[in-house]
């Protein structure tokens, strides 16, 4: 099981890469770290599990919603 298929619900501490855009997020140089305040649930038609997170980061207070694989790490609380 990798790190983001245990990520499930609000409250969990993350790295992220911040950029929608990223072709490989788990090897991009510029990580960020944030929790998760909402698990958005919006099947696509071609993945009914598709879900995104709202991600509060810890350096901005900002938040941005991404998709499961921009998420690269749970991290310990």
């Amino acid at each position: 099981m990798n790190a983001t298929s245990r990520i499930r619900q609000e409250g969990d501490h993350v790295k992220y890469a911040p950029f929608h855009r990223v072709a490989d997020p788990k090897t991009t140089k510029s990580q960020s770290t944030g929790e998760v305040t909402e698990v958005n649930e919006r099947p696509k038609k071609e993945d009914p599990e598709h879900k995104t997170y709202t991600i509060q980061n810890d350096k901005t207070g900002k938040e941005s919603t991404y998709g499961q694989r921009h998420i690269t790490e749970k991290l310990d609380d």
